[in-house]
């Protein structure tokens, strides 16, 4: 009998909600400070004692344009991403095509590399096509990860496809494009959502390449103009906390719509 079944249930209650508020009080500091005045903050309170709304409404209102960047280049290369992507795994996964080997192993070598190896290179290419301060540019920067991401994500949903059902729609005299369309798509769709959403908050989260590719404050994204709260004589505490706030809400929601589908098995029902 191991010590799991041994000890009490309340035991390993007890124990999990202490890690759970371990790992959630970096957040809780975060949220409650974001209702502080910089005086409050640093003088040990865990509670403000008058919530300071006026930190939100000021970071609501430096941020609102920039998370209508972030919303449109995330959005963008969240959509480019799987468009490329989907029928690049079914591809790669059963048309099996040459140099598939080598094309996958070069795809996991740039999961390895950091994202400021491939900056300067970006930018002097970027430089002559003139696409250094465009949101396009900023596009196809963010794509150089999420497509390599989305590739490794969506090969190993393909492989778990009953490839059976995609032959028999051929011999009915579907093409591979209405087979993909119509068997591949809905049966891989967990795996599709799950990669689309993970496509978005990769450049959600960017600083890397929105620090070297946009220097007009107008395209700046929201990580950016975030990075702005931290001066060379000081960090503006009351703008940073409530826009880190406004930053990881839409994180969360994501995760939250988007962990039904990654526990959802790909081709669940498809056989019986």
């Amino acid at each position: 009998m191991t010590t799991f079944a041994i000890l009490p249930r309340w035991w390993i209650t007890v124990a999990a909600l202490t890690v759970t508020a371990i790992l959630l009080s970096p957040f809780y500091w975060v949220l409650v400070g974001s209702f502080m005045t910089p005086t409050e903050l640093f003088s040990g309170h865990i509670w403000p004692k008058h919530f300071a709304l006026e930190n939100w409404s000021v970071a609501l209102s430096r941020l609102w344009p920039h998370i209508q960047n972030s919303l449109i280049v995330s959005a963008a290369a969240s959509a480019g991403t799987l468009l490329i992507t989907a029928p690049a795994a079914y591809g790669l996964v059963w048309r099996k095509p040459r140099g598939r080997q080598t094309l996958m192993v070069f795809t996991l070598m740039t999961q390895m590399l950091p994202a400021i190896v491939f900056v300067i290179p970006l930018f002097i290419v970027f430089t002559k096509i003139n696409l250094v301060n465009t949101l396009f540019g900023l596009i196809l920067a963010d794509m150089t990860f999420t497509i390599p991401f989305a590739l490794i994500m969506l090969s190993a949903y393909m492989k778990d496809l009953p490839y059976e059902l995609v032959e028999a729609a051929l011999v009915d005299g579907a093409g591979q494009l209405r087979a993909f369309l119509m068997i591949v798509l809905p049966m891989t769709l967990p795996g599709v959502i799950t990669v689309g959403v993970f496509s978005f908050l990769i450049p959600w989260g960017d600083l890397i390449f929105a620090l070297s590719l946009i220097t007009d404050g107008g395209l700046q994204p929201l990580t950016l103009e975030l990075y702005k709260a931290v001066g060379q004589y000081g960090i503006d505490w009351s703008f940073l906390l409530p826009g880190s706030v406004l930053t990881a809400v839409p994180a969360v929601l994501f995760v939250i719509v988007a962990s039904r589908f990654i526990v959802a098995g790909v081709t669940r029902g498809a056989i019986k």
